[in-house]
């Protein structure tokens, strides 16, 4: 198994965050920091991201979930609940399904349970070409920006400044490997829909990496659905306060 680099603060309930595309374990640092108080946070590297060891040349989203799979019952956190941002709100979907694994609760973070469609798998095709081309360091520096709704660019240039540090450091082997595995990954509505424990979606009104008319075709089968409004894909930062609520109201309604 690769080794995953990883960051635990906290106590309470175990909660693992899982980071999206081009993402690290740090991204979550300071937005958990309200949660440490009645949540044991666990914040991962996915593999080949970070400091985390590469899987294999070319994965799919199904084999790097098992990983992390058996990364959480290695470290006891079987039972924990799982929350994913984007690209990892598809490995908790493949995670939700495992039996070896007993959640307590599941989270989509501006993600979505449905493939891609045929226009967005000619798009990743699009961007695996422009990366082959122009580079990591060039293809973080155009794209990134683009996850926040215009508007709210100024007020998150700290963020974005972060996000781009750390993204651009990240292989191009792994960037492709995730691409590919995201454009062929399976469509889990049905997984998200009889998953049997508490489900909770976070949306944002202007995202354009997952559009609202599909996040609102998700509202049937989560419990608890957060629509935000003047946020692109990145909620956490975008509108930090509504989305620790969300996710602290989700935590406080499980069971004991």
């Amino acid at each position: 198994m690769p080794d995953i680099s990883y960051w635990k603060e906290g106590a309470g309930k175990a909660l693992v965050l899982l980071p999206g595309f081009c993402e690290t374990k740090e991204m979550w640092k300071e937005f958990a920091e309200p949660l440490m108080n009645t949540c044991e946070i666990w914040c991962p590297d996915l593999p080949g991201f970070g400091k985390s060891s590469a899987a294999k040349d070319l994965f799919s989203i199904a084999e790097i979930g098992e990983i992390l799979a058996d990364w959480m019952l290695a470290n006891k956190i079987g039972d924990a609940v799982l929350i994913g941002h984007s690209l990892g709100g598809y490995l908790a979907l493949e995670m939700a399904r495992l039996s070896k694994l007993d959640l307590r609760g599941l989270g989509l973070f501006h993600s979505t349970a449905f493939a891609d469609s045929e226009e967005k798998k000619k798009s990743r095709i699009k961007t695996i070409e422009f990366v082959n081309k122009h580079g990591v360091e060039s293809f973080i520096q155009s794209s990134l920006p683009l996850l926040f709704l215009r508007e709210n660019r100024e007020r998150c240039k700290e963020d974005i400044a972060s996000l781009i540090h750390h993204a651009s450091q990240l292989p191009l082997a792994s960037i492709i490997a995730y691409l590919h595995a995201m454009r062929n990954r399976k469509d889990h509505m049905k997984t998200l829909s009889a998953f049997q424990k508490p489900t909770l979606m976070i949306c944002g009104n202007e995202d354009t990496a997952v559009p609202i008319a599909d996040s609102l075709n998700h509202k049937h089968a989560v419990d608890q659905f957060h629509q935000l409004a003047n946020c692109g894909h990145m909620g956490m930062f975008e509108r930090t306060q509504q989305t620790q609520q969300a996710i602290r109201t989700f935590m406080k309604s499980l069971p004991t």
